[in-house]
């Protein structure tokens, strides 16, 4: 049975993905498409429900697996529950216990678990999920202050501080060279209604930094503290630059000529327009040029790192007439 729908491209990942990665794909695409997180993105609807649908399947262990061997995809049971003799789909069957089988040469195989809850979740259903109504699709719930078991021995009615919450946000490298504003919409736990907060990036911050928002968390109990909302940023590459702490790498290809006689060249600065850089006679393939104060702000300073040039010797793909002539006396001079 050929699946319908390939979960794997809705995520944007490959089939040997982690689960950590398939959890990353997912918040990507939940934060771009679903409407009460990115509100001004016309894109939803029915987009976030495939992907939710693709979500929902991979990140289960059992799911996943059912669904690389056999292909269980439609996320409509009923397309399983009519099966007839000589269909493609001949092979699914219904028990009168309201077990669902696919036999293959003989051997059924308990898809029960497979569709346990998915129409009661609204995982599949088409019109009636609430995204927001488990906090750990968007959001991890999590707590450093205690455990879980220890947490049902506390004697009732004490205050308790509440849940720390993780959002991982995703922003653009030039978002966090120069800093800005992110503005995010959720539910807010505490109280049940939509919230927007405005998330301060600051400039020079780093990837999988940790931004926290005191108070933001889960609501505390009895009378306890609300937890904390912590932000992990994660920033996307550079198309020419490379960033590594505060400093930044770009790659510049320079003629023979230049890096033997020495010249000038120029190089893109980070923040728009070009640098005059001298390139000394005599630079070898790979040497690398420091220019001061031309990388990356530093976190919540105006102190930049460096700006560093890698030299690359360009070897022409075609000659002239003329330069050939011109290097063959080079070579004949043992140059």
């Amino acid at each position: 049975m050929l699946p319908k729908k390939n979960y794997y491209k809705i995520l944007g990942i490959d089939k040997s993905a982690t689960k950590e990665e398939i959890k990353r794909a997912f918040r990507k695409l939940a934060r771009k498409y679903h409407p009460d997180v990115n509100p001004d993105e016309p894109k939803s609807g029915e987009k976030f429900k495939e992907i939710n649908e693709a979500y929902s399947v991979l990140n289960d262990d059992k799911k996943r697996e059912m669904y690389d061997k056999f292909g269980v995809v439609d996320g409509d049971r009923s397309t399983y529950y009519q099966s007839t003799p000589g269909s493609s789909r001949s092979n699914f069957n219904r028990t009168p216990d309201g077990t669902y089988v696919y036999t293959s040469s003989g051997n059924p195989i308990d898809f029960s678990e497979f569709f346990k809850n998915m129409g009661s979740s609204g995982r599949f259903s088409g019109s009636n999920f609430d995204f927001f109504n488990d906090l750990g699709d968007i959001f991890d719930v999590f707590s450093n202050k205690r455990s879980g078991s220890t947490r049902t021995r506390v004697r009732p009615n004490i205050p308790r501080e509440g849940d720390d919450l993780r959002y991982d946000m995703e922003i653009n490298f030039m978002e966090a060279f120069y800093g800005g504003t992110r503005k995010v919409q959720y539910i807010d736990p505490a109280t049940n209604k939509k919230t927007t907060l405005s998330i301060k990036i600051p400039r020079g911050v780093h990837d999988n930094q940790k931004l926290r928002l005191k108070g933001k968390g889960m609501p505390g109990e009895y009378g306890g503290p609300n937890g904390d909302l912590y932000i992990v940023i994660h920033i996307e590459n550079h198309t020419i630059f490379e960033r590594r702490t505060n400093d930044l790498y770009i790659e510049k290809e320079i003629p023979f000529s230049v890096a033997t006689l020495g010249g000038k060249i120029k190089v893109p600065k980070i923040d728009g327009g070009t640098l005059n850089v001298n390139i000394p006679s005599r630079t070898q393939h790979y040497a690398t040029l420091r220019l001061k104060n031309q990388g990356f702000y530093k976190l919540n300073s105006d102190q930049r790192g460096d700006l560093l040039v890698k030299v690359k010797i360009k070897v022409p793909k075609k000659l002239t007439g003329e330069q050939k002539e011109l290097l063959l006396k080079l070579k004949n001079l043992g140059l």
